[in-house]
Order: C-alpha cells, then sequence, then structure tokens
C-alpha cells in the first residue's frame, strides 16, 4: 500500500503544477480554470474527484484519499489538513514539498 500512497501523493503535487493551488474550498472551478486545495489535489489525483465537481463514490478510490491523507498528517505535524492549507502565510510551493516528503516518506516504508 505504501507504494500506492506515494504514487498517489505525487500525482497530487502534479496536480497542483498543472491546475494551481487554493486556500478555502476543496476545488475552486470556474469557466476557464480550477485549482485545488491539498485535499482537494489528493482527491484529483486519486481520481475520486474529476474535473466538473463529479465525485466517483468508488470505496476503494475513497480509501487511496484517507491513506494519503493520513501520510501528509506526519509532515505537516498535524491531522487539521485543512487549516495547514488555508493558513495565511502557506504557499503552493509549501504544499506541493509537503506532498513529495510524504511520499518519499511511504516509499521508504515501502
Amino acid at each position: 500500500m505504501s507504494a500506492q500512497v506515494a504514487a498517489d501523493l505525487r500525482a497530487a503535487a502534479e496536480v497542483l503544477r498543472r491546475d494551481g493551488w487554493t486556500q478555502g474550498t476543496y476545488h475552486d472551478v470556474d469557466d476557464d480554470r480550477v485549482c485545488h486545495c491539498a485535499v482537494g489535489a489528493i482527491e484529483a489525483g486519486t481520481g475520486y474527484w474529476t474535473l466538473g465537481g463529479r465525485t466517483q463514490l468508488n470505496p476503494a478510490l475513497r480509501q487511496r484519499v484517507d491513506a494519503a491523507w493520513s501520510a501528509v498528517t506526519p509532515v505537516i505535524g498535524t491531522p487539521d489538513i485543512f487549516s495547514w492549507n488555508d493558513d495565511e502565510d502557506r504557499t503552493a510551493d509549501e504544499v506541493i514539498a509537503a506532498l513529495e516528503a510524504a511520499a518519499d516518506a511511504a516509499e521508504a516504508t515501502s
């Protein structure tokens, strides 16, 4: 499972690089762009969330989201990823770095 977690976290980091980062909502979608918070990027990276806001009601994908989320919490020092993401001093680069550090840690336990 750790290899899958690492892959999902790396995919989430790529989602943020591609789509952009936001605060205060999982996914900020308008006519010409979409961006994601840390958890939203994890959802998009696993395929649990797709453009247009369609949530895939797939228990296996939900488990992957939860596993990736759990892997991030030791890296950021809190289980409250939402507040961590939404801190006014947070940057997109910090979020991407945290996702990649969590992926590295998951790979180390594989």
